[in-house]
This record gives structure tokens, C-alpha cells and sequence, in this order.
């Protein structure tokens, strides 16, 4: 086997899966040693100058094996080492780095959302702002150019120290619009820390993103692992149910040729040249007519199943099928036997409850009584054959204890009368 997969490079998937994981490891090493067995000598047989030749015409480049300390071609497998990352942790790393990117995708074209909605708002704000100065605020006249560059607080403070006019209503409001105007635009200043707090909030979505992705990407894994093992227990079901049909199609086969076998052995044993009274007893009896006549004619006078006092002893059922047989055996205890003509061959058969089935040995009765196959003991009458097997086993190892008790005494009135 080893050298048929050598010799064609594959090896069953059958095979393999019988395989530990030592015997995987070996094989693929003579594999590869094969492999570097032929690349050799296909590189002795071309000859260097040849290769030299090929190499400058073609620039095709040159396959060199990377050597370990033995000088051989250098193997590495996968999940040998300790520092190797197993199959789980590899997807694992990939499935979260595949969802940090489409995180960071969605995150930045949610970013862009919220500038454009910011920049709207901003602009609708300065446009608002710009009209309310411009509609309320009343020309001041700028006593020093120096104001211009005043700061924020600066200009506030100015506007506080303009007096206001007997508690004018609209005065107080203009001022107390004016420097609301001022506090608004003194914010300008935390723009620093807005912008902190924006990228803080864009951190936690990316995280938030991040997660929610991965998580959906976990649950499709498991989807898939749980579909394909559901796929496996359907084929493990399928692979079982053909299991069952070959061993009983095996069974059946097997039996045919047990049947085949005691046919030869019997077609074997019988004396051919034989004759009784003028009745053919050679070969298969060609009719059951031809069963009952030779019982009449024959074996009544040897009295066969009829005890000492003439009449039928307990086991004898006359002729009934190995069907009906089993029949009445089926809710015998183990143990229970019964003795009938048979149809095969000129003699009776004993059928047996065993333990699990019932069985059936035939009963050669030309010219004596013995079993049918080789070196069987000979007995002189049918009750000297049971009579011994109820104390010496079978072939099968049973002993015959029970007479199993007749329902129907019709097959044994067609014999006997």
C-alpha cells in the first residue's frame, strides 16, 4: 500500500482518515522525501550544462529547497510549534480585523454626515448672527483705532461702561443682546476641546462599530459550523443506513451460500445408487406426495416417530413446512425441538429453539439415521438419534430437552392413515 501511494502520489481520503496523527506526519514525509528523490534524479539526467543552457535561453528560475541540519529538505507543519497559532485564533484575528476595517469604513462615512450637517448649521448660525447685528446693533463710534485690536473680554468690558438711558426697555435689551452675542462668540475659544470630545465620540463609535461587526461575523461562523455539522450527522445518518443495508444484504448472501453448502453436502452424502422397496429414494424428493408415500411406505415400518406402545411420540409433527415450524416454536422457551419430514431430501429435519433464532439440521434417513455432513454419528432408529442428542450437543452446542407440543394433528393422521 505504501509504495502504491508513493508510487502515484495520493493517497485515499479512506486511508487517510483511519490514520493517527504520527502515522499522517510519516507519510507525508516519505511523500516528501519521494518527491525530493525524483526531483533529483530528473536534475542528474538532464545534466548541469543542460540546465545551465535552459536557465540563459528561457530565465526560468531554479527551485531550491531550503535545508535543515541534516541537510535535508526542511518541513515545517503547521501547529507544531508552541508559538504556532491554532485554526480557531488565526479566524479569530481575521474575522475582527476584517470588521475593524468596515467599522473604520462606516465610521468615516458617518463622520462625513455630521461635518456636512455641522457646516449647514454653522453657516444657518453666522447667517442669523450677521442679520441680528446688522438690524440692531447702532453705528458706535470707534474712538481709537486701537479697538480694532481689542480682544473679546475687552470690547465686553467697553459695553458695559456705556451708561444706559433712563432704564430704557430697549436699551437693556440691546445690551443684553450685544453681550450675548459677545459670550457666544467667546466659544469660539473651547473649539480645542470640542474637538476632543469629537474624536472621543468618534473612538467609541469605531469601538461600538467595531464590536457590532465582529459580533455579527462570530454569529455567521457559527451559523456555518452549525450547518455544516448538522451536514455531518445527516451523512453520518445516510453512511449508518448504508452500513445496515450491505451487512444485511452481506447476511443474505451469506446464508444463500450456507444453503448452497448444506445442498452440496447433502446432494454429497446421499447414496444415489440406493433403493427402498421399489420406491426411488435417490436425489430430492420430487413432490410432497412423493414425501408422504415414501413415509408410508418406508419409514412407518421402521417405526419412525412411533414410540414402543404404537403410538406418535411428543415430537414427531409430521410433515409441515420450516415456516409452520418456526411457528410453533416462536413462544418456546430455549431448548424446545420438534422432528418433521422434509421436502429436501430423504429424511426428517429436527428444528430448535435457540436463544435468538430458531435452527434447523436435517436428518439423512438412507440407509440409517444421521445428521447430514461429515463424520455425523449413526444411529439405527430416529428415537436412538434424538434419544442421544438430548444428552450429547449439536453441532450448534444445544442440547434437545423440550418436545415442543403438536396444535394440529392433521399432518400426522395424513401420514398414518
Amino acid at each position: 500500500m505504501l509504495q502504491q501511494i508513493l508510487r502515484d502520489m495520493y493517497v485515499d481520503p479512506e486511508i487517510l482518515a483511519e490514520l493517527d496523527e504520527d502515522q499522517k506526519q510519516t507519510l507525508f514525509c516519505k511523500m516528501r522525501e519521494e518527491q525530493v528523490k525524483r526531483w533529483k534524479a530528473w536534475n542528474d539526467k538532464l545534466g548541469d550544462e543542460i540546465i545551465k543552457e535552459n536557465s540563459k535561453e528561457t530565465n526560468k528560475k531554479k527551485v531550491k529547497f531550503l535545508l535543515g541540519i541534516d541537510d535535508e529538505p526542511w518541513v515545517w507543519v503547521m501547529g507544531e510549534h508552541e508559538n504556532d497559532k491554532s485554526i480557531e485564533d488565526i479566524l479569530r484575528e481575521e474575522a475582527a480585523e476584517k470588521a475593524r476595517i468596515l467599522a473604520v469604513k462606516e465610521t468615516e462615512k458617518l463622520r462625513e454626515e455630521v461635518r456636512k450637517e455641522m457646516k449647514a448649521q454653522l453657516i444657518e448660525d453666522y447667517v442669523d448672527l450677521t442679520a441680528t447685528i446688522e438690524k440692531d446693533l447702532p453705528k458706535l463710534r470707534i474712538e481709537d483705532d486701537v479697538d480694532i485690536y481689542c480682544s473679546v473680554e475687552q470690547i465686553q468690558a467697553k459695553i458695559h461702561s456705556i451708561p444706559k438711558k433712563n432704564n430704557n426697555n430697549y436699551s437693556i435689551n440691546y445690551y443684553s443682546s450685544i453681550n450675548n452675542k459677545f459670550n457666544d462668540a467667546s466659544e469660539v475659544k473651547n473649539t480645542r476641546k470640542v474637538a476632543q470630545k469629537v474624536a472621543l465620540w468618534e473612538q467609541k463609535l469605531l469601538n461600538d462599530k467595531t464590536t457590532e461587526i465582529f459580533q455579527k461575523i462570530q454569529m455567521k461562523h457559527q451559523q456555518v459550523a452549525k450547518e455544516a455539522e448538522e451536514e455531518e450527522k445527516r451523512k453520518e445518518q445516510v453512511w449508518r443506513e448504508q452500513e445496515r443495508k450491505a451487512k444485511a444484504a452481506e447476511q443474505q448472501i451469506r446464508e444463500i451460500a450456507r444453503r448452497a453448502r448444506e445442498e452440496h453436502k447433502l446432494n454429497s452424502s446421499l447414496n444415489l445408487d440406493s433403493t427402498c422397496g421399489g420406491t426411488n429414494s435417490s436425489g430430492v424428493p420430487p413432490s410432497r406426495q412423493a414425501v408422504i408415500d415414501w413415509y408410508k411406505n418406508e419409514e412407518k415400518n421402521r417405526r419412525a416417530g412411533i414410540d414402543s406402545s404404537n403410538n406418535v411420540t411428543p415430537w414427531f409433527h409430521g410433515l409441515i413446512t420450516r415456516r409452520e415450524a418456526e411457528k410453533l416454536l416462536l413462544d418456546q422457551p430455549c431448548g424446545t425441538f420438534l422432528v418433521r419430514l422434509s421436502e429436501k431430501i430423504w429424511g426428517y429435519a429436527v428444528s430448535y429453539r435457540a436463544q435468538e433464532k430458531c435452527k434447523h439440521y436435517l436428518v439423512n434417513a438412507i440407509p440409517k439415521y444421521s445428521f447430514v455432513g461429515n463424520n455425523q454419528k449413526v444411529h439405527d432408529t430416529l428415537d436412538d438419534i434424538i434419544a442421544f442428542h438430548r444428552t450429547y450437543p449439536l453441532t450448534g452446542g444445544e442440547t434437545l430437552q423440550y418436545p415442543c407440543p403438536r396444535i394440529s394433528t392433521g399432518a400426522i393422521e395424513e401420514l398414518l392413515n
